[in-house]
């Protein structure tokens, strides 16, 4: 299965500013981490949240509210992005792409059993 989603940068930053809590309901304490250890921290937040999404959808899980605190996607020695679901052993790491440009992160998520 594929799950493919898009976010718009400007759009995440506004969201974030309008809702300071909001970045801690969607990312984990590492992927936090991670994303602020960058120049352009929302760029790669947006890049996270859209790997979220690709994998909610590639899974068909439902709302991001729901899902999106269990979902964590970290960088391995390589640095290629992988995520995992948490509470779900059997659904394995999870193969992600990341990539933004022109304002938009855009993820896919390839799910294979």
């Amino acid at each position: 299965m594929i799950g493919v989603d898009v976010v718009d940068v400007a759009r995440l930053r506004a969201s974030l500013e309008r809702s300071p809590g909001l970045e801690e309901r969607l990312f984990t304490k590492e992927e936090r981490a991670y994303c602020r250890s960058k120049r352009e921290p929302v760029v790669h937040l947006a890049g996270t949240l859209a790997a979220k999404e690709a994998v909610i959808k590639a899974l068909r899980l439902g709302p991001l509210v729901a899902w999106g605190p269990r979902i964590e996607v970290v960088r391995g020695s390589s640095g290629a992005p992988v995520a995992h679901l948490a509470g779900s052993p059997e659904v394995g790491p999870i193969e992600v792409s990341i990539s933004h440009d022109g304002g938009v992160a855009i993820a896919v998520a390839l799910i294979s059993r």
